[in-house]
């Protein structure tokens, strides 16, 4: 399990690495990315846990939910309320990466 959460903590930090990057060289913020954080995030720890786990999906998604707020708070100095739905998406895809 600990390779696993090492994977979601990877990725999720690959994600936010790359979502800021985006926006700080674009100029222009697109939290849809957080989308990728969850993809990232689910796959990673996936990946070198080496299966499925529905204890690493919820563990995963909760690494996501973090990430993704925290990037959001960086880009835009606060939670925009309207923003949830990129962190709900990000949750249940890397949720579902992770567990089935």
């Amino acid at each position: 399990m600990g390779r696993g959460i090492l994977g979601a903590l990877l990725g999720a930090g690959l994600g936010v690495g790359a979502m800021f990057a985006f926006y700080t060289f674009a100029g222009f913020r697109f939290p849809l990315l957080g989308v990728g954080i969850g993809i990232l995030t689910g796959f990673l720890a996936r990946t070198l846990y080496k299966g499925t786990d529905t204890t690493l999906g919820w563990i995963s998604g909760g690494i996501a939910l973090v990430a993704v707020v925290a990037t959001l708070f960086l880009m835009y100095g606060s939670f925009p309320m309207l923003n949830i739905i990129s962190a709900v998406v990000s949750v249940s895809v890397a949720y579902r990466i992770a567990s089935n």
